[in-house]
Formats: C-alpha cells, sequence, structure tokens
C-alpha cells in the first residue's frame, strides 16, 4: 500500500499542472499581502474588513486573512481539480485499464489515489498558509495583535448589539489582545481546518472520478457541488437544512481571531466532513469495484 501510494504521488507531484498550482499558490497569497499593506498606507483610512482589517497588525495575522480569502473560491477549484482527476485523469488518457492489471485490488488503488489527492489538498492549503507568513512577517514583523471591539467588524465601523452589557462582560466589546504565541497556535489550528474542510470535497470528487472516463467532467461535478452549497446555504430561509451542505461551516475557525473564542461549530464540521466521508467514499468504492473499465 505503502509503495503504491509514493508511485501515485510521485506521478502527480511531477506534473506540470502541479508545479503551476504551486506557483499559483505562492504567488497570489503574496499579492494579497501587498495589497493589504497598500490599503492601509491610503489616506482615507480604509483599510478592509473582517480579518483584512486588523491583518496589519502583525505577520502571524496575515495567514488567517489569506485563508478567508482563497478558502471560498480558488482553494476549491485547486482541490476540486485534484479530486476529481484521481480516477477519471487515467481513466481520460487510457491508462487505467493497464494501472488494474498490477496485482493490486481495486478498492486499494482507489484508496491509494484519494490519500494522494488528500496529500496535494493538505499541502496547497499549507502552502498558501506558508507564503502568507512569510510574505506577512516581512511586511508587518512579528507582534501581538489587539483586536478591536467587534463594532469594528461590521461594514459600517458600528453595529446594532442588543444585550451590550453580555457583551461587555465577555470582553467582546472592549476588545483583546492576542500574543504571538497564541496567534500562531491558532494559525496553525485554522490551517487544519481549512484543509479538513475539503475533506467532503475530497470524498465527492473522488465519487465522481469514478463515475466517469472524463476528467473535465468530474472536476467540474465536483467544483459545481460546492459552488451550489456555498449559493444555497446563503439562504437564510432554508433555516436548518443549510447545516447539512458541505460548506456550511467553512468559516466557523474564523472567531479564533475575531472574537477570541474556539467556537462549536468547528467540531460540529469536522464531524459533518467526516460524515461526508464515509457515505461517498463507501459508494466510490462500492462503485468502482463493480465498474467495467473500458479505458
Amino acid at each position: 500500500m505503502i509503495a503504491l501510494i509514493r508511485t501515485e504521488f510521485t506521478k502527480a507531484a511531477r506534473r506540470t499542472r502541479t508545479l503551476v498550482v504551486a506557483f499559483l499558490l505562492v504567488g497570489l497569497p503574496t499579492l494579497i499581502v501587498v495589497a493589504i499593506n497598500a490599503r492601509g498606507n491610503r489616506r482615507d483610512g480604509d483599510s478592509g474588513e473582517g480579518l483584512f482589517r486588523i491583518a496589519q497588525q502583525s505577520g502571524f495575522l496575515v495567514p488567517a486573512a489569506v485563508l478567508s480569502a482563497m478558502s471560498g473560491f480558488l482553494l476549491v477549484v485547486i482541490a476540486g481539480t485534484f479530486a476529481g482527476d484521481s480516477v477519471a485523469g487515467d481513466a481520460n488518457w487510457g491508462s487505467l485499464r493497464y494501472l488494474l492489471m498490477r496485482p493490486v485490488p481495486r478498492g486499494r488503488l482507489l484508496v491509494a489515489k484519494a490519500i494522494v489527492a488528500g496529500a496535494l489538498i493538505w499541502a496547497a492549503t499549507i502552502l498558501v498558509a506558508l507564503a502568507g507568513l512569510v510574505a506577512g512577517l516581512i511586511l508587518f514583523g512579528a507582534h501581538s495583535v489587539t483586536v478591536p471591539g467587534i463594532s469594528a467588524f461590521s461594514s459600517g465601523g458600528t453595529i446594532t448589539v442588543p444585550d451590550l452589557g453580555a457583551l461587555s462582560g465577555s470582553g467582546l466589546a472592549a476588545g483583546f489582545q492576542l500574543g504571538r504565541g497564541v496567534l500562531l497556535l491558532r494559525v496553525a489550528i485554522a490551517t487544519a481546518y481549512v484543509a479538513f474542510g475539503f475533506t467532503a470535497l475530497l470524498a465527492l470528487g473522488t465519487l465522481f472520478s469514478t463515475l466517469t472516463d472524463t476528467a473535465a467532467s468530474a472536476i467540474g461535478a465536483t467544483i459545481g457541488v460546492y459552488i451550489v452549497s456555498e449559493i444555497l446555504d446563503s439562504i437564510s430561509q432554508l433555516g436548518r437544512v443549510r447545516y447539512f451542505f458541505p460548506t456550511h461551516y467553512f468559516s466557523a475557525w474564523e472567531p479564533m481571531f475575531t472574537e477570541n473564542r474556539y467556537p462549536h461549530d468547528m467540531i460540529v464540521g469536522i464531524v459533518s466532513q467526516l460524515v461526508y466521508l464515509i457515505v461517498f467514499g463507501a459508494i466510490a468504492v462500492v462503485w468502482f469495484r463493480r465498474k467495467d473499465i473500458r479505458s
């Protein structure tokens, strides 16, 4: 199994597409950091919203802002590409039959390909965070962060709070401080959570990759499911139905930086991803074992 994973990983890592993705994942976070710095230097005082508003205080906070910006679309596209191409890519090139001629069970081959795709997704997410961290430390230095009150994160600079006394008691209205060690730890947790948040996408992409012999179709279906999930999740009228969407808990990690707390939704999000992995991963294995391979 280890030899099979090593072979598949070497084959995937050497592709030109992987090198282009790696270059993009380093270049774009760097560009975002430069944009944060440029916007913060504007005379009108408009330094952005959310994590971008406070990112200039420390290079340790920049990776969180970069992950927030890139996890909503670009990382989804990249993760969907790795997952959707796992099996359909070989079928598209006509090499899947030759892979199955080796004395390796189909289920084991599929698991190996899914592990390699998952490793590439984790590597892509970590690379984004590291690029943002390095660029952030160069431009903003390594400092502790003073996070302003909760009203600073609204688009208009103020927010109507139903119970200001309760917020004051929790420290959110007055703001709080995050030390360098705490920031680094939370950046690591956020990076791991974002990477693990693509587990459902990995399971769906692997399933779609076994259903078709065209890599573009599998990739498009995987990304399409996530785009539809994002759109439906933004419709509050759907109520609790939104809790079952794979993208619902994507941003559950952000209160670690904006509200100084570890949200319970992070645990729920992890459980949700595991459920998707078990259900759709099992379906993919069963289907691939019974599929008539002609490519």
